[in-house]
């Protein structure tokens, strides 16, 4: 049984709120409501991903930008999209250029995805979920009562 109906918010720290903030609303995250310090200053900005599901961004970063994937913590975020094709388009018309060329070939999970950065270096990837991919594959067999599997990509 599931304790946790659903993932509440993530929280960024970032260096410079408003780049931060015109980013994020720039790819689809409209800010929500800004909840001010003692001193009227921004203590934390919402933007709104769904209904159930909000990313909070705190001023003050040190300066540094976040460290690389291969250090310990948060590696990337993940958004999903329903054309890979429309959402590269759009964020272009937005001024949101890729990190790098996206490969027209689908990953070893069987889906089709590009990476962005925002302004502290957070990578983003932006995913085309195929419906046959091994993720919803893994889905379909937990509901079914079955086992975590372990799957071999090579």
């Amino acid at each position: 049984m599931a304790i946790f109906k659903t993932l509440g918010h993530l929280a960024l720290r970032v260096n410079d709120l408003d780049a931060s903030v015109a980013f994020y609303n720039k790819i689809g995250f409209p800010e929500m409501l800004r909840l001010l310090n003692d001193k009227g200053a921004p203590w934390i900005v919402y933007h709104r991903i769904t209904d159930d599901l909000y990313l909070e961004l705190f001023p003050g970063g040190d300066g540094e930008t976040v460290p690389p994937p291969e250090r310990t913590g948060l590696m990337h975020l993940c958004l999903t999209v329903e054309d890979i094709d429309v959402a590269e388009a759009e964020l272009k018309k937005v001024g949101v250029e890729l990190m790098r060329p996206r490969d027209s070939k689908r990953g070893l999970d069987g889906n089709r995805g590009m990476w962005i950065e925002d302004p502290d270096g957070r990578q983003i990837e932006i995913m085309e979920m195929a419906p046959d991919c091994i993720q919803t594959k893994a889905v379909h067999n937990l509901r079914a009562g079955g086992q975590p599997q372990a799957l071999s990509l090579s």
